[in-house]
């Protein structure tokens, strides 16, 4: 591999599990050395398959994946051998967690004296001190997934994919791993992390990729879709004195030129001095607002605005594909049929 040169680069990369039935189709993206990357996307979007076409557990159907600088049409044991996998299934040993876990590390030809040190470490990280003794199979589902991560990490490695590898686990547990990963990602591991926690997401990857119906819709860094596609937000101001019916239609009527929806008042008493209101472009009526109440006299007491969130942004993307995606149907089903001969390929 040349310097600088990506660790992992797929161009229209596709896998058909029956004839004209993808779960992935057209896949382009790429993965730098130190970089952590999230597969995000709904149950069946093909993140999984993604995972097993990279990880070469799946051949592909369509296009290429060259993976820390090898086919992984060709790469086989040997590109392997580079890489970390943890998958939604299970593989449990019938030897202790500790001794599974130094086992695990020889078989990958990690020296004995490293692999106890290693070992000690992942006990420690993924507190298993009191499973330590105990066989995988006996664990409880908490214990068995943080077992599967930690045992994943006894070997080094040059790309880490984690296939959903925070289900089961509790916020503090979370917390911990994803420390440690972003801790390995700094000394240059590669990872391929996939999670239905948004927040996971948004807090480790560099960069976001959104699979839907098996196609890439968006990639970007997370505050870019956050401040693409996060939508309206909501904006709370208490003013310090009630406002009159003839400066509150004053206000509605300003902010609705400016695009922004005022929500009806609340029925309660200091609903008289509030409004809220949704906008795409918060930040920007916010010094309108404060120069509006100045003008008139008002002084702001409180100011509240509701953050963008990946989970806003992820549903956003996933509406307007939707959206596009029917409007698309409808519009091929109201085009009339081409003659033969005329062409037109699907």
């Amino acid at each position: 591999m040349e310097p600088g040169a990506p660790v992992l680069q797929t161009l229209d990369l596709g896998y058909a599990y029956a004839p004209g039935k993808f779960a992935v189709r057209h896949l382009s993206v790429g993965l730098g050395r130190g970089e952590v990357l999230g597969l995000l996307g709904r149950n069946g979007a093909g993140k999984t398959t993604t995972v097993r076409l990279l990880t070469t557990l799946l051949p592909p159907t369509e296009g290429t994946a060259v993976v820390l600088g090898q086919d992984i049409r060709t790469g086989g044991r040997e590109l392997r051998s580079r890489l970390g996998v943890v998958l939604q299934s299970e593989s449990l040993d019938f030897v202790t967690v500790e001794r599974n876990l130094t086992l695990y590390a020889f078989l990958w030809g990690v020296p004995r004296e490293v692999a106890k040190s290693r070992a000690e470490e992942m006990i420690e990280l993924f507190e298993l001190g009191p499973a330590r003794r105990r066989k995988p199979w006996a664990l409880s589902g908490g214990e068995r997934r943080r077992f599967q991560v930690a045992r994943e990490l006894m070997h080094d490695m040059e790309i880490l994919f984690l296939d959903e590898p925070t289900v089961g686990l509790d916020a503090i547990a979370r917390r911990r791993i994803l420390r440690y990963l972003r801790e390995r990602a700094r000394g240059g591991l590669s990872i391929v992390f996939t999670t239905h926690i948004l927040h996971e997401a948004d807090t480790l990857c560099d960069r976001i990729a959104v699979l839907h119906l098996g196609r890439l819709i968006a990639l970007d860094s997370a505050e870019q879709l956050k401040r693409q596609h996060g939508g309206a937000r909501e904006v709370s101001v208490t003013f310090d004195h009630p406002l009159s019916a003839a400066l509150r239609a004053e206000l509605v009527a300003e902010l609705a030129r400016r695009g922004a929806a005022v929500l009806p008042p609340e029925p309660s008493a200091d609903a008289a001095g509030r409004v809220v209101f949704q906008a795409t472009t918060a930040e920007e009526l916010l010094p309108w607002v404060t120069r509006w109440s100045q003008e008139r006299g008002l002084g702001v007491d409180r100011l509240s605005v509701e953050a963008v969130t990946l989970e806003s942004a992820f549903l956003g993307m996933i509406e307007q594909t939707d959206e596009a995606s029917a409007d698309g149907d409808r519009g091929a089903s109201a085009s009339p049929s081409l003659p033969e001969g005329t062409g037109g390929t699907s």
